[in-house]
């Protein structure tokens, strides 16, 4: 998050109240042990043990730990920065603080809205064992400080894995060259607790908040830069033999075609021979085709990417209907890695991806098939190569043969990372932690409407009661009702006359021309006056609520946990827009007031589309409100997956800002 320099303020000091409190809050939220005074000292009597101890009054223990993870000079300050490959603006504060001989540092980060304090190395060399302590090569803790995250292969050590490394858990990374010295600083995209081997698996597993040389490691009052790490760390407790027996397991998945700049660490190091062979856990004569023990040259990937193309459109056109055969066009590039080449690899290892191709990226990829006749593409606006068609005719996709697939690998991963439409069941069923509440909810925009002191007591009974459309309707009937004489020698049965109610307070509450025409004329049509009421805020004021599952709201007897809200309903914002050249990326934003999380959702969109989503601040929106971005043009994968967390189409607002504006028609 800190590869840019933050703009931090005056630092101030905090009160001795609020730095106690601070250190309780953070003590509680990890779950940090305090010795009681009689595990200190077994002679010491348990009735005076436990004995309340006054904030004023504390342990010696519970002081300790207080100034070890706030020093009693600690100061704070409020902070802004731009973080994520577009640059969102970020906010916060930091706590600093200088622990005995040694000079102020950034200990702790707090960034919008939320309660969550993050430690920073300089904590974390000063607290042992405060959070899980993950590990991972050396050559990838050098690709974690450019500000990438560290993908589920790239974990060693394991199974098992430590058992607080849970969905939305703080954990700390180190090298297996310094093991018990933490140097970087992230946060659980997935239930990492839960795991088995990861070998082969895919996605991202702990997303960067703060590592050893970025900016915050990097600050002090005199100037002076970071501290260096220290050799070694007594106290982090470490089983060095399995984060041995894991180093041979390393097998990342690197296929974004488009060298993302925030995507995740990819592992160029093949596995060694005896991970191979331990990852060989089905017998010979079930096996496919070998992997091949060597690197493949550029044209045996080509000549597989290939294949595996051949080998989609052959499945789809012997089990599809025509003309299309059960693919929807046009196909994006992102589709096509993810749903066609990839499960139709005889090989589907960290040797064949589209970056070992001549290709190298996906649209020379598709330009290269449009060259050989099978597909007929496409150029989008925004630079994105699309494919519009498939010669399903070809003699290539005719006569070809099918291959025996490798089966995939078996893994243990947690629900959050699984990308199955029961992914919110399974993880129910397993009680995990990681699945996404929001999949599968119900959701009901309810309209209501206030009325103004125009319309009190004549058509409606209060002005401080929220009404719906059908009881305002009700109200206008039992009216004309009541006068009778407004329905009578009308020029249609669907029109009323004028009275002096309906003409000073209804019609000239806000005059137009329209309103202008029908006092001359001196009638109305029923559902006009109606429509006139609803849509006048002068007269009716709308109101939302948002209702989830079998809530409902009824006016006479309302609710009071349901508190309507006034102005128009809300809304979910894509965004589509050029990110720099002829790059485009998505935008997403809105989603709180839905009940869907950003965080859950933005991994789950980047294995959808085949891409990075990154989850940062909201520029222009208020502090804590976040917006996803993704890569290339999302916007049907975005509505399907707001489909299926209740989000009707009705309520998503579209934006396409790639289109050239100010063009001659």
């Amino acid at each position: 998050m800190f590869k840019k320099k933050p703009q931090i303020k005056n630092l101030s000091p905090l009160r001795s109240s609020d730095r106690r409190k601070l250190a309780d809050q953070i003590i509680a939220d990890y779950k940090v042990h305090v010795p009681t005074l009689e595990e200190i000292d077994p002679t010491w009597s348990a009735a005076e043990s436990q004995a309340p101890q006054t904030t004023q009054n504390p342990t010696p223990a519970l002081s300790a730990t207080r100034s070890s993870l706030v020093p009693e000079t600690c100061l704070s300050a409020r902070f802004t920065t731009h973080a994520g490959p577009n640059a969102t603006l970020v906010s916060g504060t930091v706590y600093v603080g200088a622990q005995p001989g040694q000079e102020e540092r950034i200990l702790w980060i707090q960034y919008g809205k939320e309660a969550k304090l993050y430690p920073t190395v300089y904590t974390l060399w000063r607290n042992p064992g405060l959070v899980p302590l993950l590990h991972t090569p050396d050559f990838v803790i050098d690709k974690l400080r450019s500000g990438a995250d560290l993908m589920t292969p790239g974990l060693v050590g394991g199974p098992p894995w430590p058992e607080k490394a849970k969905p939305g858990a703080v954990v700390a990374v180190a090298g297996l060259e310094h093991p018990s010295v933490p140097v970087w600083v992230g946060v659980c995209k997935i239930d990492v607790s839960s795991l088995g081997r990861v070998q082969g698996a895919k996605g991202a597993a702990l997303e960067g908040v703060h590592w050893e040389r970025d900016e915050i490691w990097n600050w002090s009052q005199t100037g002076s830069g970071g501290r260096a790490a220290p050799e070694r760390i007594e106290g982090w407790e470490l089983e060095m033999a399995s984060i041995g027996d894991g180093v041979g397991q390393l097998d990342l998945d690197d296929d974004d075609e488009d060298g993302q700049e925030e995507g995740g660490v990819a592992l160029e190091s093949s596995a060694t021979a005896e991970g191979d062979r331990a990852a060989a856990d089905e017998p010979p004569e079930d096996e496919p085709e070998r992997e091949p023990e060597k690197e493949p040259t550029t044209a045996e990937v080509d000549e597989a990417f290939v294949e595996a193309f051949l080998y989609a459109v052959y499945n789809a056109k012997k089990n599809g209907e025509p003309p299309h055969y059960g693919l929807d066009f046009p196909i994006q590039p992102s589709f096509l890695i993810a749903n066609m080449i990839q499960p139709h690899l005889r090989f589907p290892n960290q040797h064949y991806t589209i970056k070992k191709t001549s290709w190298k990226n996906t649209k020379k990829f598709i330009k290269y098939l449009d060259k050989s006749a099978l597909v007929k593409s496409k150029d989008r606006n925004g630079g994105e190569t699309v494919i519009l068609d498939i010669d399903f005719t070809d003699e290539r996709i005719r006569t070809f043969t099918p291959y025996r697939l490798p089966k995939p690998k078996p893994t243990q991963q947690s629900a959050a990372a699984q990308d199955t439409d029961d992914n919110h069941q399974s993880s129910a069923a397993n009680g995990g932690g990681g699945g996404d509440p929001s999949l599968g909810q119900k959701l009901t925009i309810q309209t209501l409407y206030r009325a103004s002191s125009k319309l009190v007591p004549d058509l409606i009974p209060s002005k401080t009661t929220f009404y719906t459309s059908s009881q305002i309707s009700a109200f206008l009937k039992k009216y004309l009702e009541i006068h009778p004489e407004l329905t009578k020698d009308t020029s249609s049965a669907r029109f009323v006359k004028l009275d002096p109610f309906i003409a000073n307070n209804i019609l000239s509450s806000n005059a137009s021309i329209s309103d202008t025409r029908t006092l001359a004329a001196g009638e109305i049509a029923r559902d006009a006056l109606l429509k006139r009421i609803l849509d006048d805020s002068h007269l009716c004021v709308p109101h939302w609520l948002l209702l989830r599952g079998k809530q409902s709201y009824d006016p006479e007897n309302p609710d009071p946990s349901l508190k309507p809200r006034s102005g128009p309903p809300p809304h979910v914002s894509i965004t589509v827009e050029k990110r720099s050249g002829t790059k485009v990326a998505t935008k997403i934003s809105g989603l709180e007031l839905f009940g869907i999380n950003p965080h859950l959702l933005g991994p789950e969109l980047q294995k959808k589309c085949a891409g990075s989503a990154s989850v940062g601040q909201l520029v222009g929106g208020k502090p804590g409100m976040l917006e996803i971005m993704v890569q290339g043009d999302q916007r049907d994968v975005l509505e399907k997956e707001l489909a299926r967390r209740g989000v009707d189409r009705r309520w998503i607002i579209v934006e396409d800002k790639t289109k050239k504006k100010g063009g001659k028609k």
